[in-house]
């Protein structure tokens, strides 16, 4: 068990997740930070799909609707990291990292807490890394946790 003076204490931590990389080390390690430090808890749904076509015309999902639906998609991964802990869920749709530095912006976020995952030689060639990018644009400090790998 580790200690830190309350006042160096981030207030509000916030976890980036999507229904493909659920971040269960990330949401295991906040749950904890935030329970052991009295923090706020934020889950942060980013989707770059701006909704569904309905038959009649384009409508797009309402943020609370995408938010709602990716919830339910990780209840039980999130019932199972975090139990009964409180914590808020917000969503945005634009690119990830994008979205993740904007989420952790309009919420006051003090430590975001990410996680990281295996990249093939194409994506490092020809994607942009969501970590690295919201590492260099985040208003707050950023915590890289690797993938977490079964035994």
């Amino acid at each position: 068990m580790w200690t830190m003076h309350k006042s160096l204490a981030p207030k509000t931590l916030m976890v980036p997740m999507t229904p493909d990389r659920p971040a269960r080390l990330a949401l295991r390690v906040a749950g904890q930070m935030a329970r052991e430090l009295g923090s706020r808890l934020i889950l942060a749904y980013v989707s770059t799909e701006p909704g569904h076509m309905e038959q009649v015309g384009f409508k797009l999902e309402s943020i609370d609707e995408i938010r709602d639906r990716l919830e339910g998609a990780m209840g039980a991964i999130i019932q199972e990291e975090l139990g009964d802990q409180p914590h808020e869920a917000v969503a945005s749709v634009n690119e990830r990292a994008d979205g993740i530095v904007a989420l952790a912006r309009t919420h006051g976020v003090d430590l975001i807490v990410l996680e990281t995952r295996p990249r093939s030689l194409l994506e490092r060639v020809f994607t942009p890394s969501v970590s690295a990018k919201v590492v260099q644009h985040a208003p707050c400090a950023v915590l890289v946790l690797p993938e977490e790998r079964p035994e």
